[in-house]
């Protein structure tokens, strides 16, 4: 995808879509947006700029929320995907510190129920 036709995509998804970020893969059959959107978007509204998208680049577009993907996905999101919107580069920061302190938070919780399940012999508690 040349960056012109990147920068119409932007263009497209931020005029409809509000998120601070929004992060691009480009796979051999899909054009795939990762945004952290606003709560109150409707998926049809997603569709729409979906398709507004594959009549600007001519291939399938998938715009997904940043949410969706668990702690260690998204982590990879914010290292392999390539950021082509930012609203501000310390939101950026800020949006990549939430996400890896998400990860720690879950990493924590999986191992104080190994240590549970280690001491009790279960990972419910009694």
């Amino acid at each position: 995808m040349t960056q012109e036709m990147l920068d119409k995509v932007k263009a497209i998804i931020t005029a409809n879509i509000l998120t601070p970020v929004v992060y691009f893969i480009e796979n051999e059959d899909t054009l795939e947006f990762i945004c952290f959107c606003d709560r109150h978007i409707t998926m049809q509204e997603i569709y729409n700029v979906e398709q507004m998208i594959k009549t600007v680049t001519g291939q399938n577009a998938e715009i997904i929320d940043i949410r969706e993907f668990s702690e260690s996905e998204r982590l990879e999101v914010i290292h392999n995907a390539e950021l082509i919107h930012s609203e501000h580069p310390i939101i950026e920061y800020v949006f990549a510190q939430s996400m890896v302190e998400d990860y720690r938070a879950a990493m924590e919780q999986r191992r104080s129920m190994l240590d549970r399940q280690r001491e009790t012999g279960t990972f419910y508690l009694q």
